[in-house]
């Protein structure tokens, strides 16, 4: 999750080179892996990778990793212009990076977004996307010390993964894209990048469901924003209180706050019914010290249970998410919460 300020260090950009049938109901489908989950996280967490600062050769790796995942499962790149490069998976995008070019204040420089497709089964509604997020970019590394972003944002890309994971078989009515972005760190570059030039018709996209930082926090303790954003509130908050409920979850509205601080704002600011996922700041925030050791695995596991439910549920649902009346929401009961830390966000 980005504090609405940028934080870059030096680096070159490098990259690495490098449909299908399940029940369509969420009882049927397997669960999350708490030990996949640990893997994955770790890899990305790794020096090698250097805290995957964007439009570093860290950073292209773990795209690298995550367009891996992507052919191991056989899912399918989004075919449309804007679309190849490195992989069949990457959305090539460039952007103005600080800082990188011999002391210049600027260096135009190249990213990636990574996104692939569970093509719906419905004719009249394969065309209709739900999008489910996650960004993969850190801060890198600064005066000698690593930010490996354990939490911030490993954790949301491996649960990526395992949505897609579990959802790489599903027949749904309307297609699930899996889009990892990099520059959210950057000021949500990546999300707006893809947003302002589009693969597929901006109409086209119904819904998005993101994580960002979603394995620290107290026992049981998952936040979701927007939970009191007027005019933001829709029928996928209401629908993933549900979900949560069903799961044994009461979900909270400590972080609501920090709603224009990650990728899903990108998508509601072009009206776009849109979701996070976050399960708390702590003090390691943005810190060499959130590391892969800190991560509750078994609750980020309870993540990815929630959102595979609510984005097979939204994508199978007869009608699209839509307002919910302030009258409604703001009667809404959330689970109290007591975050490990909750810091100023710098503005």
């Amino acid at each position: 999750m980005h504090p609405v300020f940028t934080r870059a260090g030096l680096g070159l950009l490098v990259y690495a080179t490098l449909s299908l049938p399940l029940a369509s109901a969420p009882a049927a489908l397997s669960k999350p892996d708490p030990a996949r989950l640990k893997a994955d996280l770790e890899f990305l967490c790794s020096p090698d990778l250097t805290g995957r600062e964007t439009g570093t050769e860290g950073c292209a790796k773990a795209a690298a990793y995550v367009a891996d995942r992507m052919r191991e499962w056989h899912l399918t790149p989004l075919k449309a212009g804007g679309m190849g490069g490195v992989t069949p998976y990457h959305y090539q995008w460039n952007y103005q990076a600080p800082y990188r070019n011999n002391g210049r204040p600027t260096v135009e420089a190249e990213a990636s977004n990574l996104i692939a497709v569970i093509p719906g089964g419905d004719p009249g509604l394969a065309g209709e996307y739900v999008f489910v997020t996650a960004h993969y970019d850190h801060l890198g590394t600064s005066w000698g010390s690593m930010y490996p972003g354990a939490d911030d944002n490993a954790s949301g890309t491996v649960a990526l993964l395992e949505v897609m994971r579990l959802l790489r078989d599903a027949r749904p009515r309307r297609t699930i894209a899996l889009l990892a972005v990099s520059g959210e760190e950057e000021g949500l570059l990546g999300s707006r990048a893809f947003l302002a030039h589009p693969p597929l018709a901006l109409e086209a996209i119904k819904a998005n469901v993101n994580m960002d930082m979603v394995g620290r926090g107290r026992p049981g303790e998952v936040h979701v924003m927007p939970a009191r954003q007027d005019g933001y509130v829709t029928t996928l908050v209401q629908t993933a209180r549900t979900v949560a409920a069903s799961q044994g979850v009461t979900l909270a509205a400590g972080i609501d706050q920090h709603w224009q601080a990650s990728d899903q704002y990108s998508f509601a600011e072009r009206g776009i019914p849109s979701i996070c996922f976050n399960t708390g700041l702590h003090p390691d925030y943005h810190q060499p010290t959130d590391t892969p050791d800190k991560i509750d695995y078994g609750k980020l596991a309870t993540v990815v249970g929630i959102v595979r439910d609510l984005t097979l549920r939204t994508a199978n649902a007869d009608s699209l998410p839509k307002a919910v009346p302030e009258a409604v929401w703001s009667a809404w009961v959330w689970a109290p919460f007591q975050s490990e830390l909750a810091p100023a966000v710098a503005r």
